[in-house]
Parts: structure tokens; C-alpha cells; sequence
């Protein structure tokens, strides 16, 4: 008997539902479509536009997305998907599924905090299906007071609830959800060491996301050379090649070990590289000075994509880009001209596909050719526009310090940070910390101006009650070279503050002299 009302709350509770498929496939909606439907689900919207899909989240929240998983589209679910954590358009108990013929995409998903992601590689079978839907509306139930707390960001009452529970006898799946849920937490809490003591077990176990959110501990904690180990394991390489890419550039760059950077992109196929990663690749490259090597790469990248007009577009769009930065790096008469014609190339397609990023290219070549007034009037009227990209905000920041508005390109600086402190760990994230690092120096060009900025952005973090990210900012203030007892002291209480229980930045505190 108990059985029997136990299967008819489950079937009920599927009917309930909301469930999204996102494919251009037609084919592939009508099976998932017909799928679900013989398994009691019926509230299903399916969408063979990503914009479609995108308008209707602003008014709708679904519990399980279906995604067609492409990563070599200009516009790839794994990057909307991201976009959309970042905006706070999905609620964290938001199941997402990805379809898929390749088992090694499932290395571009799996960098959520609280969302519970599964590939399922195509041709599927109903009982694949079933299990996911199952698995779903028992992990909601049973951690659903956990997640109210999660999606009003009280971490701590959260984390406290799945103490209570560490002692059930789930099956593997809900002790996997229970442990990622609460090693997560632990990470927002900034208790990394309680976090370690609870991953190192599963880790030495192999099971690959813990392997990970210990690499990010250890990250946070500074033991890069730990970081290294990790990456450089023959399985971790073979199975995550995609994260391998990104950690190893980004790794590479604070370490100071930019040949391992341009090492990375040119060992990576081309052909298998998402247009995010070949933006990363890009400024690399174009960050390390390889000149042959940038432009070879972007004359294979039109000879594998010759056929696709969008990539044709976004690639003429960023090497324009990559121009306009050169000039801007280093101001020259070739300079300027090369940039300002390439700009006239991609003028009229890019007019219509990426009017803001056309214009900030427009204000860039006003500045080369010295027209500093106009040039500031359109930058502030650009500014005004309200902007989730953090590389948009750090290119404006650098006008603005090429027009010698300090404060404004400060305040740009300023908006970066938060911007990327917000961000999913993923090759967005990479991409806009080492632009932003890469601007920061330029516009600070010495130890002491990068310590006093740094000390800028600290105080207004601890006027914001943003201790956590503040112990951070602190830490490189006194890194870069900030003799202050205040500093040292301001932030001994942001790690009071915040919670944390173990951070590097403690360990520097004490290195600073009166």
C-alpha cells in the first residue's frame, strides 16, 4: 500500500512539472515531446530558437530543461545557460539535461554552483528519461527546505539544514546532490578547510567532482601548485580537455608562465575549440606578443568555419577588436590605420549585430586620431547603458584612462570586479580575469598606483559589507607592496567579519611590517 501511494506521488508530481526543450531539431522536440508525455508529463514548451526561449524565461521558470548540446555554435546552450546563473534567471533547483552524441561534451557543464546538471547521450531510451525525472522530483523534496534557503542566499541556514541530514541512508544519487550541495555552501562560507575534509575522501576516491571542487579550494586558497598536479593528470587532460585549456592559461598568467599560455592554445584543435575558448585563445596570444601565431590562427579558424557566415562575422569582429587594442597598447600611425580599416570592413554587418560593440570601436578610433571631446561625449552616453559584460565595462575603463578621466575609469575598474566576482568559474570567467588583469596593469602601471587602487576597492567593498570578496582585494594590496598597519588591520576584520574560517590571505596578514 505504501508503495502504491508512493508511485502515485511521484506520477503526480511529474504531471506538475514545467519542462522546456530547447533544439533546432525538429525531429528531436517530437520524440522528447512524445517521450515525456507517455511518462505523465504534459506542461511542456518546446523551443527551436535559443531567443524564444530567452524571451519566455523573463516571465516563466521551468524545473527541467532539455538542451541540444552543440558547443561549436556561436551561440551554444552552455553559454546561455551560464549567462542566465549569472543573471539570476534560474532558480538553483533548475535540473538541466543536456542531449548529446559526444560523451566528452559533458566537460562543458558541470561548473554550477546549486544546479544539478546530467548528459545524456543520444539515441536515449525512455528509462534514461524516466530516471532523470524521478531523480529530480525526489531531490527537490527531500532538500527543499535547503534550497528555499539557497535561492534567498541565506548559505549558512542552508548549510546548517543538510548538517542535519548527513546521517540518512540516501541512495548514491541523493548523497552525491546532498554532498555537492553542501560542499558548495562551505565554498560560499569561505570554510574551505571543512569543505577539504569532507572532499579529500571522495577525491581519492576518483569520483571527478570532487577531484574538481577541490581543485577550486585549493585554487581559493592559493596552492597552485596543487592546481598544476591536478591539470596536468593524464585522465583529468583526456576527459576534461576544455577546463584543462582555460585553468592552464589562467594558471599560467599568475604564476607568471605565459609560454605555457600560448603553449596551450596552439595544442589545442582548433576545430573542437567553442567560440568562447577561441576568444580566450585570442587574447592570449595577442597578450604574449605571438603576432605569426594570432594571425595564423585566425586564418585556419576561416578555413574550418568558411561555410558559416555568423562565425565568418564574429571572427572579422574580434581580429577588428584585437586591432583597436594593439593601437591602444601601443599608439602608432600603423597602428591606427590598420584598426580603422578593418573597422570599415566590418562596419556595416556589425552596425546591425553588435551596435554597442561597433560603437565603443568608433570611440576608440576617435581617441587615435585625437579627437578627445567627442570622443568623451559618446563614451559617457555609452556608459550610461547598463552592462552584464565585464569585458565591455574593463574596454570602456581603458577610454576612459586614455582621456585622463581617472575617476571614471576607476569606477569602470571598480564594476569589472564585482561583474566577474558574480561569474559561474568557467572559460567566461577566465577570459574576463585576464582581460581585466591585463587592463588593471596597463592603467596602473606601477606596484604602488596597483596597491592604492586595490586599497580603493577594498575600503568601498567594507562600506558595502562585502567582507568576504574584501579579504581578497586587501590581501592584494598588502601583495603588492601597501606597508599599513590600517590595511593589515581592516583586514584581520573582514576575516572576522565575513565568516571565513580559513583563507591565504590570513597568512599574509603578519608579513606586513609597521
Amino acid at each position: 500500500m505504501h508503495s502504491f501511494i508512493y508511485e502515485e506521488s511521484i506520477k503526480l508530481q511529474l504531471h506538475n512539472l514545467n519542462i522546456a526543450i530547447i533544439d533546432k531539431s525538429k525531429t528531436n522536440i517530437e520524440l522528447l515531446t512524445t517521450t515525456l508525455q507517455s511518462l505523465g508529463a504534459f506542461n511542456i514548451i518546446a523551443f527551436s530558437h535559443t531567443q524564444q526561449f530567452l524571451n519566455e524565461i523573463e516571465t516563466q521558470q521551468f524545473d527541467v530543461l532539455f538542451l541540444d548540446h552543440n558547443i561549436e555554435q556561436l551561440h551554444n546552450h552552455y553559454d546561455m545557460i551560464s549567462d542566465l546563473i549569472f543573471a539570476d534567471k534560474l532558480l538553483p533547483t533548475t535540473r538541466l539535461i543536456y542531449l548529446t552524441f559526444k560523451e566528452t561534451s559533458f566537460d562543458y557543464t558541470c561548473e554550477y554552483p546549486f544546479h544539478s546538471t546530467q548528459m545524456i547521450t543520444r539515441p536515449f531510451n525512455t528509462a534514461q528519461i524516466s530516471e532523470q525525472l524521478k531523480q529530480h522530483v525526489l531531490q527537490i523534496s527531500e532538500f527543499k527546505t535547503a534550497y528555499q534557503f539557497i535561492s534567498q542566499k541565506h548559505y549558512k541556514r542552508a548549510l546548517l539544514h543538510l548538517k542535519d541530514l548527513r546521517k540518512r541512508n540516501y541512495p548514491n544519487y541523493l548523497k552525491k546532490a546532498r554532498n555537492q550541495l553542501l560542499v558548495n555552501l562551505l565554498q560560499q562560507l569561505g570554510q574551505y578547510n571543512i569543505a577539504k575534509k569532507l572532499l579529500i575522501p571522495l577525491a581519492d576516491r576518483h569520483i571527478h567532482w570532487a577531484c574538481w571542487s577541490l581543485f577550486h579550494i585549493n585554487y581559493e586558497l592559493k596552492e597552485l601548485d596543487k592546481c598544476k598536479q591536478f591539470l596536468a593528470t593524464p585522465l583529468i587532460q583526456k576527459v576534461y580537455p576544455v577546463r584543462v585549456f582555460y585553468w592552464q592559461i589562467y594558471l599560467s598568467w599568475q604564476t607568471n608562465k605565459r609560454h605555457i599560455a600560448t603553449e596551450q592554445v596552439l595544442a589545442f584543435e582548433l576545430e573542437k575549440m567553442s567560440p568562447m575558448m577561441f576568444r580566450l585563445g585570442i587574447i592570449t596570444l595577442h597578450a604574449n606578443q605571438e603576432v605569426e601565431a594570432l594571425d595564423n590562427l585566425f586564418n585556419r579558424i576561416h578555413s574550418i568555419r568558411n561555410e558559416n557566415i555568423a562565425y565568418q562575422n564574429f571572427t572579422n569582429y574580434l581580429k577588428t577588436k584585437v586591432l583597436f587594442l594593439s593601437a591602444l597598447f601601443e599608439p602608432s600611425k600603423e597602428h591606427t590605420l590598420n584598426a580603422k580599416q578593418s573597422l570599415i570592413n566590418v562596419q556595416k554587418t556589425m552596425q546591425m549585430d553588435n551596435p554597442d560593440e561597433f560603437s565603443t570601436l568608433m570611440i576608440s578610433l576617435m581617441i587615435l586620431e585625437g579627437n578627445h571631446g567627442p570622443a568623451k561625449a559618446k563614451l559617457i552616453q555609452l556608459a550610461e547603458k547598463s552592462s552584464d559584460d565585464p569585458i565591455q565595462v574593463i574596454f570602456l575603463a581603458f577610454l576612459y584612462h586614455h582621456l585622463g578621466e581617472h575617476q571614471d575609469a576607476f569606477e569602470c575598474i571598480y564594476t569589472a570586479h564585482q561583474l566577474i566576482n558574480r561569474q559561474l568559474k568557467n572559460c567566461q570567467h577566465v577570459l574576463a580575469g585576464l582581460m581585466h588583469k591585463i587592463v588593471f596593469e596597463k592603467i596602473y602601471a606601477t606596484n604602488k598606483a596597483r596597491a592604492q587602487a586595490y586599497e580603493k576597492i577594498g575600503r568601498r567593498l567594507y562600506t558595502s559589507a562585502e567582507y568576504k570578496n574584501a579579504v581578497k582585494i586587501y590581501g592584494h594590496a598588502l601583495n603588492a607592496g601597501i606597508q599599513s598597519n590600517e590595511i593589515q588591520s581592516r583586514l584581520d576584520e573582514c576575516v572576522h567579519l565575513s565568516g571565513i574560517t580559513d583563507h591565504y590571505y590570513q597568512t599574509q596578514m603578519h608579513r606586513v611590517s609597521a
